[in-house]
């Protein structure tokens, strides 16, 4: 009888193991069947919707093909047409966008205008229909082309050329960025979007004569968008990207920078690398719109004069915001007033870091460093004599008569050193200073007295 129970005991155990082993391979097959049919359903959406968005483009096309010759352009496009250059379509509970651009080629077989070989430059027409299932986003969109040529020989011009070039800081064009020309004070008036080639240039023939009347908005999905403006004193300012004029017979370039976004992240902390809230500062730079009309000009920016306030962990995040440059400033304020302003710190900027270029698709990292004016400590700044900059690198002993306190650090590329470190504690107190430097006259038994927050400054001339 014992060894009958015994057996039934180990076939027993066998069996809840085999159990557990079951539900975990039938666990992990349901979770990879779950996400395999998901990532199916999600492709086989994609797929009817892409069929959807030919069809609707496809459709459109045939609908153009069909219209007189000088019908087709766009509501308000150059050329104008009876084309809507922005539609919402539904099909089968789907909503679509659809963006219909219609653009003049000068073609270069017969010669072109700008060589000077053509003087009809208005060769025939380019129509391209996007179709979107998801507004903007060019992965989920299908879009065709096609090609309208006139019925006879191509008419003379009766307007101008207008080439708009969008490129970005380094000069490479932005290729398949979005533009929006507006005109109202010419007839028909002008109200379309376009889209750059691959070399970021539109070119548009037949526009109609306008003196700063077109204005221009270009943007593109991680780029920071960027705008003309009326001339002064339409606007305050001076701009520096103005709106486009067209003269009749003649090519009017224009060129507009767009650069991709980027980000400032900002710590403010103490010499200990203490995180420090609720501090107060300011911002400004960025794009520039133009310059005030001062003398000398002060430049008018994008990014205005902002405050901004230290959160619970020190920090200032800024996201997505135009490159260039900023111009920070320190504040005044309750909190404020309760620190030292000593440096800002701008990483791998060895210029004045109170003003900095912040490139485009970077993340900038910055620290903003104050001193607690009430607590006992010492900060010292050391200069060369002869032109009062900073000096890097001097070595300074801080030691008091008893021999308890004796510390030696070195300054930074603001030549200022912060006492205590964070390894030992300062009391109120007479201390004696040792400052060294290569290439310098050393200065030794130098006097100070620590009473809360201390600053003394050194001269060193050099050898």
């Amino acid at each position: 009888m014992l060894s009958k129970k015994i057996f039934k005991n180990k076939i027993s155990g066998f069996t809840l193991i085999e159990t557990l082993i079951f539900l975990f391979i039938f666990s992990i097959t349901g979770v990879t069947f779950y996400k395999g049919f998901a990532a199916g359903t999600k492709a086989m959406s994609n797929v009817r919707s892409r069929l959807g968005a030919i069809q609707l483009a496809n459709e459109k096309i045939e609908v153009i093909h069909n219209l007189k010759y000088e019908d087709v352009g766009t509501v308000g496009g150059i050329p104008d047409g009876e084309i809507p250059n922005i539609e919402t379509v539904v099909r089968s509970n789907k909503t679509y966008y659809v963006r219909t651009s219609v653009v003049l080629i000068d073609d270069p077989f017969d010669g072109t205008f700008a060589a000077g070989t053509d003087i009809r430059p208005a060769d025939y027409k380019q129509v391209k229909v996007v179709a979107f299932w998801e507004d903007g986003n060019p992965e989920k969109s299908a879009n065709m082309v096609t090609t309208i040529s006139p019925p006879g020989v191509e008419a003379m011009y009766t307007g101008g050329i207008l080439s708009l070039n969008v490129v970005d800081s380094s000069g490479l064009g932005v290729s398949q960025a979005n533009i929006r020309i507006v005109n109202n004070s010419v007839s028909p008036a002008v109200n379309a979007e376009y889209t750059t080639d691959l070399s970021g240039n539109l070119f548009l023939p037949e526009v109609p004569s306008s003196v700063q009347g077109y204005a221009i908005e270009v943007w593109k999905n991680g780029y920071f968008p960027a705008q003309t403006y009326a001339p002064f004193p339409i606007s305050s300012f001076n701009p520096v990207d103005v709106h486009a004029s067209v003269v009749v017979a003649s090519i009017n370039q224009q060129t507009i920078v767009l650069d991709k976004i980027s980000n400032i992240k900002i710590n403010v902390k103490s010499p200990l690398e203490e995180n420090i809230s609720e501090i107060n500062f300011s911002l400004e730079g960025g794009r520039q719109m133009g310059n005030t009309l001062d003398t000398p000009p002060v430049g008018v920016w994008l990014f205005p004069k902002i405050s901004f306030v230290s959160n619970s962990e020190g920090k200032v995040s800024l996201t997505n915001i135009s490159p260039g440059p900023y111009y920070f400033e320190y504040s005044s304020g309750t909190k404020n007033d309760k620190y030292k302003f000593l440096y800002f710190d701008v990483a791998n900027i060895d210029s004045d870091p109170l003003s900095f270029n912040l490139v485009p698709e970077s993340t900038l990292e910055a620290n903003l460093v104050l001193a607690d004016k009430e607590t006992d400590s010492l900060v010292v700044t050391v200069l060369n004599d002869s032109d009062n900059k900073p000096i890097q690198d001097a070595s300074i002993q801080m030691r008091n008569e008893s021999g308890s306190y004796d510390v030696t650090l070195t300054t930074n590329r603001f030549g200022k050193v912060y006492f205590p470190d964070s390894g030992t504690s300062l009391d109120a107190g007479d201390y004696k200073l040792n400052i060294s430097c290569v290439g310098f006259t050393s200065l030794l038994e130098e006097d100070v007295t620590i009473n809360r927050l201390t600053l003394k400054e050194i001269n060193l001339s050099a050898e």
